[in-house]
């Protein structure tokens, strides 16, 4: 699975320069990591806060970037958790990995 996202018409969408979208895409990426192993780390320990609060910080930032797909995955994660919801969390886990990692 692979996201096709042109940066360019990102930058034009936020009025931004390419390179300071290249520079947000990088800290994208850099705090998406850290918070899928947080996440990775609450669903292994069924701790529903963990998993809401790192699945909010990467649907903040992957809404910002207009990364849709993204972004509508971890709603879907941050509300379930939120409000303590037994989903396939692992499943859901993989799916959202599998879409940071395409970018």
């Amino acid at each position: 699975m692979s996201l096709n996202i042109d940066l360019n018409k990102i930058a034009e969408e936020l009025e931004f320069d390419l390179e300071d979208v290249e520079m947000l895409m990088d800290v994208f990426l850099e705090t998406a990591s850290e918070n899928l192993e947080k996440m990775q780390k609450g669903i292994e320990n069924n701790n529903f806060e963990d998993i809401y609060k790192s699945a909010h910080s990467i649907k903040g930032s992957s809404g910002t970037l207009t990364l849709n797909d993204i972004y509508e995955l971890s709603a879907f994660i941050e509300n379930s958790a939120r409000e303590s919801i037994q989903i396939d969390y692992n499943s859901k886990f993989i799916e959202l990995k599998n879409l940071i990692n395409s970018l």
